[in-house]
C-alpha cells in the first residue's frame, strides 16, 4: 500500500533523513516512534505530501507520490492526515468542519454533506457538540472531530501525528480504542508518537528513527519486549 525506498531529506546541508526504507500493508497500525529530532515529522510532512523528497522513491497504491515534480492526487484520495495541532476551523461550527471538505471534495449538497458529517459525529460520539465551536469543545473532543474530518474523506489510511499530546490518561486510552475500532474496519493507521505506552497499547508493528536513520522496524511486541 506504502512503499518508501532510500529517502533522504535535506534542509539546507542539515540531513534529517537517510536512506529511510520500509513498507506499510493494508489494515497495519503501524507506530513511528523516536526522540525529538529523529526525523519523525520530516516523515510525516513527506508521507502526507508536504514536503517533496530529495532522493529516493515514495508510492502509494504503486503509484508515484509525484508526477513529473507534482503532487500526485493519489495522496489525498487514499491518505487522511491528522496533525498534533488538529488544524481544525475555529470560525465554524464542530459540523461545519465536517461539511465543507466533504463538499469541496466530492461536489455535493449541503444537505447530503450533512447527513454524511452527522452519521460521523454520532460514530464518534459527538452529537452533543455538532452546533459548538472547536475552541468550546475539550482537548479530546477537539482531537475525534480532526480524525472525524479527515475520515470523512474515506482515506484508506490515516497519518495520524503525536494524537496524545494534549490528552490526559483516560482520553489516551479513548483514541487507542478508537483507532484499533476503526483498523477493524478496513483503516490503515501510521501514528506518529513518543508516547511509548500508547504505542505499546495500539500498534503491531514499530519503526524507530534514530537522527535520521531508520533502525528498528519490527513486531511491536518484540519491540517492547526488548
Amino acid at each position: 500500500m506504502i512503499e518508501v525506498k532510500q529517502l533522504s531529506y535535506a534542509y539546507a546541508k542539515d540531513l534529517v533523513l537517510r536512506d529511510v526504507s520500509f513498507t506499510v500493508q493494508a489494515n497495519e497500525i503501524v507506530g513511528i516512534l523516536g526522540l525529538s529530532g529523529s526525523g519523525k515529522t520530516t516523515l510525516l510532512k513527506i508521507l502526507s505530501g508536504l514536503l517533496k523528497p530529495k532522493q529516493g522513491s515514495y508510492l502509494v497504491e504503486g503509484q508515484s507520490a509525484y508526477l513529473k515534480g507534482k503532487r500526485n492526487p493519489v495522496l489525498s484520495q487514499e491518505l487522511g492526515v491528522v496533525f498534533q495541532e488538529y488544524q481544525l476551523f475555529m470560525h465554524l461550527s464542530v459540523i461545519d468542519n465536517l461539511i465543507l471538505p466533504y463538499r469541496l471534495r466530492f461536489n455535493v449538497s449541503k444537505e447530503e454533506a450533512k447527513v454524511k458529517a452527522l452519521e460521523l459525529l454520532e460514530q464518534f460520539g459527538l452529537l452533543q457538540q455538532k452546533d459548538q465551536f472547536p475552541n468550546e469543545c475539550s482537548g479530546g473532543q477537539q482531537q475525534r472531530i480532526a480524525i472525524a474530518r479527515a475520515l470523512i474523506l474515506n482515506p484508506r489510511v490515516l497519518l495520524i501525528d503525536e494524537p496524545t499530546a494534549a490528552l490526559d490518561s483516560e482520553n489516551t486510552q479513548n483514541v487507542a480504542n478508537l483507532l484499533k475500532s476503526l483498523n477493524k474496519k478496513g483503516l490503515t493507521v501510521i501514528v506518529i508518537t513518543h508516547d511509548l505506552p500508547f504505542a505499546q497499547s495500539l500498534c503491531q508493528r514499530v519503526i524507530e528513527l534514530n537522527q535520521g536513520n531508520l533502525i528498528k522496524d519490527m513486531d511491536a511486541k518484540d519491540y517492547f519486549k526488548a
